[in-house]
């Protein structure tokens, strides 16, 4: 099974306690304040948070802001009908999922799946940004390394024929070879 943190209060702890299983989950921590929630977050790597609105310690939305940030896991607002005016509040939190109480199995399992869905888009997201992130670094240093040794006399194209030759020969990538010709440590 799964395991989820729940931030409520006993009433909303109570309706999601027999709820978990059957979207595979298990309650590992339980509790009503936001800041002994986030040490149990960091602590026990949830696969699920789920929170209510009404918690002790700390801003509700300061709490959502942080869980959400973290990418530990998915987090789901349950707000109850009291909370409401709070809604354009949490959006802006971007939440992977809102469940307005009262609460209905059907409704609580809905959304943890597609908060669940939502936060795989999210990470796959975050790795490409980091992926291309990383392409653009290479490619700078790539292009600086190219600068140089077209400084040095050498065309733009056989500047990085000699860089890629020497990535080849030396079995390093190209973005080392090319660290080193910006270092000074390489000349073709």
């Amino acid at each position: 099974m799964k395991r989820a943190i729940l931030i409520a209060k006993e009433k909303i702890l109570n309706d999601l306690s027999p709820v978990l299983p059957v979207a595979n989950y298990q309650a590992i921590a339980k509790t009503d304040n936001g800041i002994e929630a986030l040490r149990m977050a960091q602590r026990v790597d949830p696969d699920l948070i789920i929170c209510g609105w009404d918690i002790d310690g700390l801003n509700p939305l300061d709490l959502l802001q942080n869980l959400v940030h973290s990418h530990i896991c998915p987090v789901i607002l349950i707000l109850e009908e009291k909370e409401y005016p709070n809604l354009h509040l949490a959006v802006k939190t971007n939440l992977h999922q809102i469940v307005a109480a009262p609460l209905r199995a059907a409704d609580v399992v809905t959304a943890i799946v597609q908060a669940e869905h939502k936060f795989e888009i999210e990470r796959k997201n975050m790795d490409e940004i980091r992926r291309l992130n990383d392409e653009i670094k290479t490619r700078k240093i790539i292009f600086q390394a190219v600068l140089i040794l077209v400084a040095d006399g050498l065309d733009e194209e056989t500047a990085y024929n000699s860089l890629r030759s020497q990535a080849m020969t030396s079995r390093k990538t190209i973005k080392a070879v090319a660290t080193e010709v910006i270092k000074g440590l390489w000349k073709p």
